[in-house]
């Protein structure tokens, strides 16, 4: 298959990153399993690049422009941008620049790729939420509110044993001010049996 003519379609479709089902979907019904034996020589003459197992971007004739946002969404489903990358974008915290961090509904995940580090945080099903989309670089992307952020974070940080103190020092704390309680509230309310604790750190924040 021409490598030049794929290009054109996934370009076309929207698809700088795709999987291999989408790549297969481009082989005649007889051919289709050769579609992971393709994606594996085109890595290995650099004309796309694997991100994951099964999840590759294109190289050819150079790669695409794609936030490293969209990528966490993609790498890993369902999933959405969370604690302290999306603290950051809401300017709740400082510039974060070492790894993109999402939440899940899954299990935890840590991907290494060109793009850099994403982690992804598991939460139930039930506190899985509290997210819209955003458009970043043109795409969308999913991202928590700034509530559920913070939420998302408190959570987490309750979970690793982080010291609360040392964890909120550095937050903007006149920002966290004037978020809308109640929804921090509404949020914290999804993660059961946490909630009181998380409706504290709460009190103490704002």
């Amino acid at each position: 298959m021409d490598i030049n003519a794929v290009s054109r379609v996934l370009h076309a479709s929207g698809l700088d990153l795709f999987s291999t089902r989408d790549l297969a979907v481009m082989f005649p019904a007889g051919e289709r399993d050769l579609a992971n034996l393709q994606a594996h020589q085109w890595v290995r003459k650099g004309w796309i690049r694997r991100l994951k197992r099964g999840l590759f971007e294109l190289a050819l004739p150079e790669p695409a422009v794609i936030s490293d946002l969209f990528v966490a969404n993609r790498l890993y489903e369902p999933s959405y941008v969370s604690l302290d990358t999306a603290m950051s974008h809401h300017g709740l915290v400082p510039e974060v620049a070492m790894q993109v961090t999402s939440v899940t509904s899954g299990t935890t995940k840590r991907f290494v790729n060109q793009h850099g580090v994403f982690t992804y945080f598991s939460v139930s099903p039930e506190a899985f939420g509290g997210y819209g989309v955003i458009t970043v670089e043109g795409r969308q992307v999913l991202m928590a509110e700034p509530e559920k952020a913070l939420v998302d974070r408190l959570y987490a940080g309750m979970r690793r044993g982080e010291p609360f103190k040392p964890l909120v020092e550095r937050w903007n704390r006149n920002k966290i001010r004037r978020l809308n309680r109640g929804m921090m509230n509404r949020y914290a309310g999804l993660f059961g049996a946490s909630q009181t604790r998380l409706k504290e750190r709460i009190d103490a924040l704002t």
